[in-house]
């Protein structure tokens, strides 16, 4: 399983020769495509070879650019998909609407409990109870949204009563920065078992072409929530070395099916459940992430 992401931030000529992405600047790194997860491109003084592109898709290495707030603004992925993508396909476009409303609510309530340890870690005690409460009533397609209901209390729980998503500042910069990097590990990981990312359980945007990217990310969310919590304050820059840090959370710690996982793996794990509850028309296959303290898994 690949597990290194690369972050460029200076001007760079990126080319790949025996299998290895060769990345000179005023030194030569080179780095083993099997190696690779994710390329973030933050500057735009970038050369790119066409075979190093091609090579980068065949080893399903997702690609990240970015704009001049170095926010992730366009994901490049591979083409190659599932064996059987047709069979996927009409799965995901055979599934039943009670299938659809059940998917979402496990994964509400998950995101849910997983804001409230949040909240636990972060020594937030009477907000992490009442969404402890509020999370065993989310019902099927939680259509008394449930969500939005806990996420004002969480995010004011965490950040302060003034908190606010549509600020410009540091914590929404690295929370927007954080969300899209592992949004956009989710969609290759959904391309390569062959669904159409396009299409989600709950969103239904025409206009987005990661709707089930966005709904299987919400149980992730709050692992770069808590990072942000207990690594930024107001008068920190949003700077490299933070854009590195939370790129890195792709590494780190979360609890699926019983066992400690990078979120890189346990996003795998998730979608092949997603696959096992299609096959059987079953929710209760689908598996989702626990949150845990912050720690970077050790890999064997």
């Amino acid at each position: 399983m690949s597990w290194r992401s690369v972050i460029i931030t200076q001007p760079t000529k990126l080319s790949v020769k025996n299998r290895q992405l060769q990345i000179t600047q005023d030194e030569e790194w080179n780095i083993p495509l099997e190696d690779i997860s994710s390329i973030v491109l933050e500057t735009s003084q970038i050369s790119i070879s066409s075979k190093a592109i091609s090579l980068m898709a065949e080893n399903k290495i997702v690609m990240y650019s970015c704009n001049e707030k170095h926010l992730p603004n366009g994901i490049l992925m591979p083409l190659a998909r599932h064996s059987r993508e047709l069979k996927a396909i009409k799965q995901q476009l055979n599934s039943t609407e009670s299938f659809r409303k059940r998917c979402w609510q496990q994964i509400i309530i998950r995101k849910i409990l997983n804001q409230a340890q949040v909240l636990k870690l972060c020594r937030k005690t009477l907000m992490e109870e009442h969404l402890r409460n509020l999370s065993q009533k989310v019902n099927s397609g939680d259509t008394e949204n449930k969500e939005a209901i806990a996420a004002k209390g969480y995010f004011t729980s965490l950040f302060g009563k003034n908190f606010n998503r549509e600020y410009d500042n540091v914590y929404n910069a690295a929370l927007n920065y954080g969300y899209s990097i592992i949004r956009g590990a989710i969609a290759r990981t959904i391309v390569s078992y062959g669904y159409i990312p396009s299409i989600g359980i709950h969103h239904k945007s025409e206009l987005n072409n990661y709707n089930l990217a966005d709904d299987f990310i919400e149980p992730f969310r709050p692992i770069v929530d808590l990072w942000v919590k207990q690594n930024l304050n107001s008068e920190i820059e949003f700077s490299k070395y933070t854009r590195a840090e939370l790129v890195n959370l792709l590494n780190v710690d979360v609890k699926i099916q019983g066992k400690l996982q990078s979120v890189n793996n346990a996003i795998n794990i998730m979608i092949a459940s997603y696959t096992t509850a299609l096959n059987q028309n079953d929710y209760k296959k689908l598996e989702l992430p626990e949150i845990l303290p912050i720690k970077i898994h050790q890999y064997e």
